[in-house]
């Protein structure tokens, strides 16, 4: 069980594999080399940020707070949306204007290749660097016959790190899926009083969850004890556990089969709520 508050969370700045450059809040991490290794951060583009056409071998979840998110030349994801992108499925080229405001859920996938962690990402990103030059999302370094080669940025350092070429999933699914939760009703708890529920979709024949709890001033929700990991984001409100109080974009983690806690609401709460998928 992890109960993190925004202010008490890494942060980290600057430039990566991507163009352009990002403040990042770090919420949540998994466990490095675990098939349900995941990593939930919170993104504000300093500049405007940039990545070409790919795609990735692990899934994501994007929930824009503040501003669009351009994922395509003809695809936005508007503020308060949501939207799953699956694991095989090519999309970009991205655009991520300057106060761009999004928290960005990475995971593995059904296809159980897991999900590289940011140590890992870091260390092979320094490391090719000093072999070739990352720029632009892309990788180009010369062989020792002289031979130029360019790669996706994400995709050589992946193979770097892990030691083997990254083999993509077949696409269960032909594209990204935008949900509106405002079009979404709320549907009430039968035995939590105060608690209700939009459920957004779940995906996969491993049964990844993605959701929205709501909690009226005082209400208890139990949270903990499912089969799979899973997380709450604080999307407004404020809610309290152990005499302890969280403020807006607080996260609360836990792993598969932890013992349940309550988090009760200090005033009208509102959560997104992600079950990762079963292994």
């Amino acid at each position: 069980m992890r109960l993190v508050d925004l202010e008490s969370a890494p942060a980290y700045g600057g430039g990566g594999i991507r163009e352009g450059t990002l403040d990042t809040k770090e919420l949540l991490v998994g466990r490095e080399g675990h098939s349900n290794n995941y990593r939930v951060a919170l993104t504000l583009a300093e500049t405007e940020w940039a990545a070409p056409r790919h795609r990735h071998n692990f899934d994501q979840i994007r929930f824009p707070i503040s501003g669009a998110f351009h994922y395509s030349k003809d695809d936005i994801l508007p503020a308060g949306h949501v939207a799953y992108f699956p694991e095989g499925v090519h999309y970009g080229p991205q655009l991520r204007q300057k106060g761009l405001l999004m928290l960005v859920i990475q995971f593995g996938g059904a296809s159980g290749q897991g999900f590289i962690s940011e140590g890992q990402l870091t260390r092979a990103r320094d490391e090719l660097g000093a072999k070739g030059i990352i720029e632009k999302g892309a990788y180009t370094h010369v062989d020792e016959d002289g031979k130029r080669h360019r790669q996706d940025g994400m995709e050589a350092c992946w193979e770097y790190a892990m030691g083997r070429q990254l083999e993509y999933p077949a696409p269960r699914y032909e594209g990204q899926i935008k949900m509106n939760p405002a079009n979404y009703d709320w549907i009430a708890d039968e035995s939590l009083k105060g608690v209700a529920h939009k459920r957004l979709g779940t995906f996969t024949e491993r049964n990844l969850r993605i959701g929205f709890v709501k909690l009226d001033h005082g209400a208890a929700l139990p949270v903990g004890t499912h089969d799979a990991p899973q997380f709450l984001f604080l999307a407004e409100g404020r809610v309290a556990h152990a005499g302890k109080s969280f403020g807006r974009h607080a996260a609360f983690g836990f792993e598969a089969n932890e013992a349940s806690i309550t988090l009760q609401a200090v005033e009208p709460s509102q959560l997104l709520w992600v079950q990762l998928p079963r292994f």
